[in-house]
């Protein structure tokens, strides 16, 4: 699973935890998401290392990236696990790394992996990841707004962005296929149905997907995502 993750994505390097790995981790710093309450002073510092880097971006801009990066890496590695390997591994105890302005490095506690049918492995996926996800939002509301409707957003977009990027990687996966499992993810994460509208089937049955979410890209280098809401509202 971690040599897949790395093919697909460089940054996405991981590790099962070992005895000192797991003592360093129990000090209460701010340089992983673990899980519990300490991970509202993780959030707090990367947020503070986002406005250091990026000093004109906006509070808007800030919100928005750290809340993307607090969820991409396990949908991330759900999805390669899934799709690649058809197996899924244990998020119980998934911990993840910060580096400065980014989160990048991951930990499992152990080397468990469920194996089994697609659609039952989406399942046992939302039922880790969606709690692990509510209580990165519940941690960042703490410290400013963030509101489910807006959370569940960028969620549903990370993963229909992914369904589309697996129709380019398995063979056999098609358009109705990423209609058919946005529905069981959606339904798996717990996410509002209306969100399934960010998919359109077009005429010649292929899939137009227009983000729900917008991550202010443009407010650091003036350029508009391909699908972001903003350029789709530009052309109506």
């Amino acid at each position: 699973m971690f040599n897949l993750c790395k093919q697909v994505i460089p940054y996405l390097e991981g590790k099962f935890e070992d005895v000192d790995s797991s003592l360093l981790m129990t000090l209460e710093d701010d340089q992983w998401l673990k899980g519990n309450h300490y991970d509202q002073a993780t959030i707090r510092a990367l947020q503070n290392d986002l406005k250091h880097h990026l000093p004109n971006a906006g509070n808007a801009y800030y919100q928005a990236r750290t809340w993307h990066l607090l969820c991409w890496q396990p949908i991330y590695i759900a999805f390669i696990s899934i799709y690649g390997l058809q197996k899924l591994p244990d998020f119980s105890c998934f911990k993840q790394q910060r580096q400065h302005n980014a989160i990048i490095g991951y930990v499992f506690q152990n080397n468990t992996m469920l194996a089994g049918d697609i659609k039952q492995l989406i399942v046992q996926a939302g039922s880790q990841l969606a709690p692990l996800i509510e209580h990165y939002r519940i941690q960042l509301d703490h410290i400013e707004r963030c509101r489910p409707g807006y959370a569940h957003r960028f969620v549903a977009d990370l993963i229909f962005g992914n369904l589309l990027k697996v129709k380019e990687l398995v063979t056999g996966f098609n358009d109705q296929d990423i209609l058919l499992h946005a529905q069981l993810w959606v339904d798996a994460m717990g996410l509002p149905h209306k969100l399934l509208d960010s998919l359109k089937p077009r005429h010649d049955k292929t899939i137009d997907f227009i983000r729900s979410s917008c991550c202010l890209a443009d407010k650091i280098n003036e350029n508009l995502c391909a699908d972001c809401p903003k350029v789709h509202k530009n052309k109506q």
